[in-house]
């Protein structure tokens, strides 16, 4: 994954920031391999070790994001109609599929909070245009989020 800054987790951060750059990791290499691998947390936690409510946070949301890819995917296509999905640089994918999830089903997570972090991953892990672009995008569904709430994830 490119990155202008390390590509570890920063253990400074709160826990919820750790938990989605790890989240993020992983979902970049299930992009990259075409499945997920469980040892891929395994892997990057031993690298830069994390407290054990990070990972679990993690875990519960890579978990619940590839369960939902599907859905996660569609509400993408249709607030950036631009391009596929698939042709998406992976880094602004994951980070989408992320931050959707989150402004979708972990509602304790203000959205804006969401976008934010969203943004500076995107700034921090994705090319030059990235934060922008993410940040577009979820500002266009922050303004459907409730009435996407309300009906299938996947705007059907």
């Amino acid at each position: 994954m490119a990155t202008r800054q390390s590509s570890r987790v920063n253990r400074n951060a709160p826990v919820g920031r750790q938990a989605r750059t790890l989240t993020l990791q992983c979902l970049y290499m299930h992009d990259l391999r075409g499945h997920f691998e469980p040892q891929t947390i395994d892997w990057l936690c031993s690298e830069t070790p994390v407290a054990g409510a990070v990972r679990r946070n993690a875990e519960l949301m890579i978990a619940a994001i590839l369960d939902d890819v599907d859905s996660l995917d569609a509400l993408i296509q249709r607030y950036a109609p631009a391009l596929p999905v698939n042709l998406l640089a992976i880094v602004d994918r994951s980070v989408l599929r992320v931050a959707i999830y989150e402004m979708l089903y972990r509602t304790q997570v203000p959205s804006r909070v969401v976008i934010n972090e969203a943004t500076e991953l995107a700034s921090e892990f994705g090319s030059e245009s990235s934060a922008r672009f993410v940040n577009g995008v979820l500002g266009s569904v922050l303004g459907d989020s409730i009435a996407i709430r309300q009906t299938d994830p996947s705007g059907a």
